[in-house]
């Protein structure tokens, strides 16, 4: 209502759907339909304001963002936010965090000490904001034209480093890794032999704890991915029952679908689907699903575009690099784990993809104008 207000001055200013493109306008309107189809209304329907929430929070910033210096002051935010949450994480280290049997395999992580949370309570829930922060602040201390901006960035992306390191989630670790190729590639693509042997030479120095961790990816042994096979397995049996329509919005409504069919047999109890695709299709259904992906690609797609073939002032080139590193790192975790289980960070995950759209749509009207 604010940004409807404050754009009552100008004659021309409308909130700008079409900017968010196809895929994703299809995706938000199928949040709706899976609400009005669920089997569980009721429990579907307090997803709804989460989901709405984030809707907005990408329209808005997409109709609202008009110059390049209000995305240089995002990209400034992001960076103080990842200063606060990555200090935070040090800090809980300093402090000692209890080692959480639940979060780890003790018998293959010996020595491994507590993982931080953070204000996130979860050591994966932190990773992933995280992941999809440090992105941006390098962003932001590629493009500050200020000593002290750059200084921020610096600071905020090496705390978000040391504070991913010291989660031990390995996806969100695994998903840096893509998001840094993906920035590189969008911004230097000749630094990436440079950035491979830098990659390489690196692990010589990680601690001992962390390559352990690393290496567990790799063992079939490990209890924490073992879990997770039992989850995989409930929900694609439930969607060979409804692969079109899936259970209704919500991990509640996918979570009762899967009690109510006795689907899940493993030890633990069956709360999502660790996979973020596996839950978006069990929860709206087969064409939620490719609209999702659809959506997050064609955002990936028109940014990169932009960047490439387009001219655009530094801070708009690089707010979409660090929006389209960021959501591929994301894609990529997600793989393994549901990001949006903590309405936190899905506001999080669409607040960086509301501002890659914003700049793909900045980066746009900034090439028109110079080959006016």
């Amino acid at each position: 209502f604010l940004a409807v207000f404050a754009g009552m001055r100008r004659q021309d200013w409308r909130l700008d759907v079409k900017s968010l493109g196809p895929w994703l306008v299809a995706f938000f309107g199928m949040i709706f339909v899976a609400w009005a189809l669920s089997a569980y209304r009721a429990q579907s329907g307090r997803y709804i304001p989460y989901y709405l929430t984030c809707i907005l929070c990408v329209l808005i910033l997409v109709s609202t963002i008009e110059r390049r210096e209000q995305l240089e002051r995002l990209l400034g935010q992001c960076s103080l936010a990842l200063l606060v949450l990555g200090g935070a994480g040090i800090v809980q280290r300093i402090l000692g965090v209890e080692v959480n049997m639940s979060y780890v395999d003790a018998t293959l992580n010996v020595g491994m000490p507590g993982r931080v949370y953070g204000f996130y309570d979860n050591p994966n829930a932190f990773a992933e904001v995280l992941l999809l922060l440090i992105p941006m602040a390098v962003a932001y201390l590629l493009c500050a034209r200020g000593w002290l901006g750059r200084f921020l960035g610096f600071f905020a992306a090496a705390a978000g480093m040391a504070s991913i390191a010291m989660t031990y989630s390995r996806a969100s670790w695994i998903g840096l890794a893509l998001a840094a190729a993906v920035f590189v590639l969008l911004w230097n693509r000749k630094l990436i032999p440079v950035g491979i042997v830098v990659a390489l030479l690196g692990l010589a120095f990680l601690p001992d704890t962390v390559f352990h961790r690393i290496m567990t990816i790799f063992n079939p042994a490990d209890t924490t991915t073992n879990s997770r096979f039992p989850l995989y397995q409930a929900a694609g049996e439930f969607l060979k029952l409804h692969p079109v329509t899936g259970a209704g919005l919500g991990t509640d409504a996918v979570r009762s679908a899967i009690k109510d069919l006795n689907l899940f047999h493993g030890k633990d109890l069956f709360v999502h689907c660790h996979n973020i695709y596996l839950q978006v299709w069990c929860e709206t259904g087969i064409i939620g699903l490719l609209a999702f992906v659809g959506g997050i690609l064609w955002s990936v797609k028109e940014g990169a575009r932009a960047v490439i073939k387009g001219v655009c002032s530094q801070p708009v080139r690089m707010a979409v690099i660090g929006g389209a590193a960021a959501m591929m790192g994301a894609m990529l975790c997600s793989m393994a784990d549901y990001l949006w289980n903590y309405p936190r960070v899905m506001l999080i995950f669409w607040f960086v993809a509301g501002i890659l759209l914003a700049a793909t749509r900045l980066a746009g009207r900034e090439s028109r104008e110079e080959t006016a």
